[in-house]
């Protein structure tokens, strides 16, 4: 019971992604969201699109994900305000149409059907679109300036600092999260290398800007809030907040980042109140926060993969640094090294063991050299995003030419390191698993950790539910 009621935000978290997986399987309410489908979809009407992404090359069109803001019911327009996803014919006679712009046009809002195994309906649905559009025809209302959306009009500053190519779409990437400039071939690079996390911005990329303003703000931790001045360390923690809220906004509040901040406004609210900065709990209570709002981003790849190399971290980093490790040196800056690739080594395996099961399950495949990946590609990743930010904030001007050069040899880098470690030979491992070995995966990883804290209780516990989990396959 003790140990119970230390975990209270676990316990709710559990509880909730237990009611959701239930809804999901009897489709109800989670089918209520997509009640204004019902009259529209599969039928041939007039629809108003705002597109809020760049243009994607596909084979014969563009895609784009775009606001259904209203339909016409020959009358007059009434509001619908879903997510679809656009695909607009090429048309060389036409400029192509950009973020921001309205586009009209007569079409089928399609939900999706089976490929395969596949149900492409519920992958549209689950992501939080209502469906897909083909258009050929359509008016097009382009959008002031002002209506573009700021993470592209960021991201047209990095082009005006000299930077283009694969090293512009690399920053992009990096900073702003803007991955439409992205090469097949370059995410192909990243995701063989095991190098898939550092494109997209999430706990890496807040980790590093946080770690930078905390230390600008207390000047190295040299005049940090002590424990008596608490009112310090709430001036402290609120300009952090504003200034990550900031972030993710410029971002475009993409879930990764969103699940980011809000897991570091609690642990700067805790040390407000002088608590643990970083607990399980915390990251539990971060995921209640971000389910209760936005429930379907329990089948978000990427909320399975952030929260699952979390708490790995928090479980097994600290244990691992022991094994890890090597002797402090004497001298100060050979400790600094010896802590910095520490940390990465123990953060990196961690991180690993916790999404190794989601990462086979959905994608087949495990990178051998995720080590060697991490060693070289985040400190490289540690000098890119302050610097890439700065290309952001100071544009074509002096100050952003040379931060832009900075920035594109450290893409550079980058760029060439992932496609040198992806061309090692044994570089992936194809392994396919289903879900019940995800479970059996995660129960034994539990398992051993309770058996290092020598928790008799509820490693009987455990392992009664692998048993369980077993006589259910089985059947």
């Amino acid at each position: 019971m003790k140990r119970l009621q230390a975990y209270p935000m676990v316990i709710i978290m559990v509880i909730i992604i237990v009611i959701l997986c239930f809804c999901k399987h009897f489709q109800w309410p989670v089918n209520l969201l997509y009640q204004s489908e019902c009259n529209t979809i599969d039928s041939l009407c007039t629809y108003s699109f705002v597109l809020q992404s760049a243009p994607k090359n596909t084979a014969k069109c563009y895609r784009y994900e775009a606001d259904v803001l209203a339909i016409w019911d020959s009358t007059e327009w009434a509001p619908l305000y879903q997510k679809a996803l656009l695909y607009i014919q090429r048309d060389s006679t036409r400029s192509i149409p950009q973020a921001g712009d309205t586009i009209i046009a007569q079409t089928r809002l399609r939900r999706g059907g089976k490929i395969g195994t596949f149900d492409y309906g519920e992958h549209l649905r689950m992501q939080g679109f209502i469906g897909s559009a083909y258009i050929y025809r359509y008016t097009l209302h382009a959008a002031s300036t002002h209506s573009i959306p700021l993470q592209q009009r960021l991201y047209r500053r990095l082009e005006q600092a000299g930077l283009s190519g694969d090293e512009l779409a690399t920053t992009g990437a990096l900073t702003l999260g803007y991955k439409e400039d992205l090469d097949p071939q370059l995410r192909q690079h990243f995701q063989a290398s095991g190098a898939a996390h550092v494109l997209a911005v999430s706990g890496l990329h807040t980790g590093i800007l946080y770690a930078i303003l905390l230390g600008l703000l207390t000047l190295g931790k040299r005049f940090r809030p002590r424990h008596e001045n608490q009112w310090g360390r709430c001036v402290l923690g609120c300009i952090i907040i504003a200034f990550m809220w900031g972030y993710a906004w410029i971002t475009g509040m993409t879930p990764s980042v969103v699940r980011c901040v809000v897991m570091i406004t609690l642990v700067e609210i805790g040390r407000m109140f002088y608590r643990n900065s970083l607990t399980i709990n915390t990251i539990a209570a971060a995921a209640v926060l971000i389910l209760l709002v936005r429930p379907l981003d329990l089948w978000s790849i990427s909320f399975q993969l952030s929260f699952a190399a979390t708490i790995a971290i928090v479980i097994f980093a600290k244990g691992m640094e022991q094994l890890v490790l090597l002797p402090q040196s004497g001298n100060r800056w050979k400790t600094w090294i010896i802590t910095y690739f520490g940390g990465i080594i123990t953060v990196s395996i961690a991180a690993q063991l916790g999404t190794m099961p989601i990462t086979m399950y959905t994608f087949g495949q495990v990178s051998n050299y995720f080590l060697l990946t991490n060693l070289i590609v985040l400190p490289i990743a540690s000098f890119l995003v302050p610097i890439g930010l700065a290309t952001v904030a100071f544009g074509g001007t002096a100050i952003g030419q040379f931060t832009g050069y900075v920035t594109y040899g450290l893409a550079w880098l980058m760029n060439h390191s992932v496609g040198w470690i992806e061309q090692l030979p044994g570089s992936v491992t194809q392994v396919h698993i289903n879900a019940w070995m995800v479970l059996l995966l995660y129960a034994a990883m539990l398992m051993g950790w309770l058996t290092m804290h020598r928790s008799l209780w509820w490693l009987i516990g455990v392992a009664s539910t692998m048993i369980g989990f077993c006589i259910v396959y089985t059947l």
